[in-house]
């Protein structure tokens, strides 16, 4: 009896996470032959416009449409692809409207046909996840296999479109959190992406997107230590990106342009224009600069360009790719990443007097998207899959230094930095509906509750494994004898660590003030990952603690007298 029902656990596994996935996998390929075709089309057409005064003429046609698409058409607000499908991931569940899913794709084609500075990436993450959300749910999948799903589908078409399948499978592992991994979709995403390739190149061919170099079985010496100096360098170059992309977003939503309308369209494809007169290789999907930066031979090659050049290049593109993804347009912001550390590498070798690397060019661009997706492990996939395998280790030096400097800073403002909890992604959830609320407005002083248990730091860990025991929580307030708040002691270094005294086991963590908001009590405990966060007033004395339950209790009251008041739905968290 016990045999014959772990065979069916088996089955049910196997037709689960296999044979659904592998349908939609299919499905996704063919979607990824349809997007791609449609923007060749226009790219084909459009793209000797882009050198002659016409410029001024098709960018901002081709922003105006988009966001006309977007908007109107879908409902949903121009940008970044990769935001949407993250948004969906964490509130939704992946569920999005049918106008949503058709209309994106077509207003990032149109964006990226007219000469935008974009990826196909990001509308390629919207397509494959909305498909397989849809599919999940027509074959029966309910609850959070749904969210498992929707991610697998989005990372297996940015692989088909990429033509490098290991790197869709670790994207959508680790897109969603800029410290933790969604584990989960490993399972379902592998032969999900691996369909959805072999669809693809049935019909866009197998040849990689960029050539693949021939290299050195394993780089130099010199090229491994000139790899954490490229590291650092681009790491900087990435917060530069995140900064400019991030003030065009204020620019284009803050006060002084309520709304991205057609006048803001217009005006980012006017400045697109501009810059792309001055430096053309600043606009499109850019596949054609990359593959220049990277062989010194090509006639074009950017190795050929003088440092200032290609250093002007690196600030356009960051230029050209804000207006574009702020201004109207809709796409991903990978490949623009992957353009900017390949070019910056080859400008840094040149100020530097350094000859040719490939294998450095390559780490760069590893570098770049580790510093501005968080996604360490895919950038270094994708080197190895579309550039050269020889770079594999320069990549992993390179990304682990420029993700260190760049800390918990993306272009993603959809990123959480940790996995939450079932009752943290209700905090999220909740939060976030509030927000959209009239009344939304929590104060900490309202929902806190008194501490019951604190430590010393002259105390034993005897006494602080007593008083969690009692008190049921994972973490206890320290202080000193004044009662002010000094950090908390966590289970779990205590546990680790039980020779310890109080005073070395104490994190130093920043409290909430009392005259704090609900808010800022829910993006602290959301940051940490911790349930609890203690509460002090301006002289630093401990006051009170808020859990993740009360936060939630009090986003649920606010939700529901909103309701009662006349609401008659509560509205998207986006």
């Amino acid at each position: 009896m016990l045999y014959k029902k772990t065979a069916l656990d088996a089955s049910g596994l196997i037709q689960r996470w296999v044979l659904v996935p592998i349908l939609i996998g299919g499905a996704i390929g063919l979607a990824e032959v349809a997007l791609v075709e449609a923007y060749s089309v226009m790219h084909v057409e459009l793209y000797p416009f882009l050198s002659s005064p016409l410029a001024f003429l098709v960018l901002p046609s081709g922003l105006l449409i988009s966001y006309t698409i977007s908007t109107l058409v879908g409902h949903t607000r121009p940008g970044s692809t990769t935001h949407e499908v993250l948004q969906k991931f964490h509130f939704r569940d992946g569920e999005g409207t049918l106008r949503s899913d058709i209309s994106t794709p077509i207003a990032s084609a149109v964006t990226m046909g007219f000469g935008g500075s974009a990826g196909l990436e990001g509308p390629s993450l919207s397509l494959g996840g909305a498909i397989s959300y849809r599919l999940s749910r027509m074959l029966g999948a309910k609850g959070d296999d749904l969210r498992v799903l929707f991610l697998a589908g989005a990372g297996s078409a940015l692989g088909a479109v990429l033509k490098a399948p290991l790197t869709g499978i670790l994207f959508a592992i680790e897109v969603p959190y800029t410290q933790d991994l969604e584990h989960r979709v490993f399972l379902p995403a592998i032969p999900m992406g691996i369909v959805s390739y072999l669809v693809y190149i049935l019909f866009e061919g197998k040849t990689p997107i960029f050539s693949l170099l021939p290299g050195s079985p394993f780089p130099t010496y010199t090229e491994l230590m000139l790899s954490l100096l490229l590291g650092a360098f681009l790491g900087g170059i990435a917060l530069a990106f995140i900064y400019v992309y991030k003030l065009g977003s204020k620019l284009s939503l803050g006060p002084s342009f309520a709304l991205r309308g057609a006048f803001i369209s217009i005006m980012a494809g006017l400045l697109i224009a501009a810059i792309g007169y001055v430096e053309p290789y600043s606009l499109g999907v850019g596949y054609r600069v990359i593959s220049s930066s990277m062989n010194a031979s090509l006639p074009d090659s950017l190795w050929s360009f003088g440092a200032g050049s290609i250093l002007l290049l690196v600030f356009a593109k960051m230029m050209t790719t804000s207006a574009t993804l702020n201004g109207g347009g809709d796409g991903g912001l990978f490949i623009p990443s992957i353009l900017l550390g390949a070019t910056a590498s080859v400008g840094l070798m040149r100020v530097l007097g350094l000859p040719f690397s490939p294998i450095l060019v390559a780490a760069g661009a590893a570098a770049m998207v580790a510093a501005t997706n968080k996604t360490p492990l895919a950038s270094v996939a994708f080197v190895a899959e579309t550039m050269t395998s020889s770079a594999i280790i320069p990549a992993l030096l390179a990304a682990a230094v420029a993700y260190t400097v760049t800390s918990n800073k993306g272009l993603y403002e959809g990123q959480l930095d940790f996995s939450p909890a079932r009752t943290h992604l209700a905090l999220l959830r909740l939060g976030a509906l509030a927000r959209k609320g009239k009344n939304n407005v929590i104060e900490l002083k309202d929902i806190m509750k008194p501490v019951r248990f604190k430590l010393l730091l002259t105390d034993n860990t005897k006494k602080a494994l007593s008083l969690l025991s009692i008190s049921g929580d994972t973490s206890l307030p320290v202080v000193d004898h004044s009662g002010k708040y000094i950090g908390r002691l966590d289970l779990e270094n205590l546990a680790a660590n039980p020779s310890w005294s109080i005073e070395r086991l104490t994190i130093a963590d920043k409290p909430l003030l009392i005259t704090d908001w609900g808010e800022t009590a829910t993006e602290l405990i959301l940051r940490r990952a911790k349930g609890i966060i203690y509460v002090t007033d301006e002289e630093g004395k401990l006051r009170g603690v808020i859990r993740t339950a009360d936060l939630v209790k009090a986003y649920a009251k606010l939700l529901e007298a909103e309701d009662s008041s006349g609401s008659t739905s509560i509205p998207d968290a986006t």
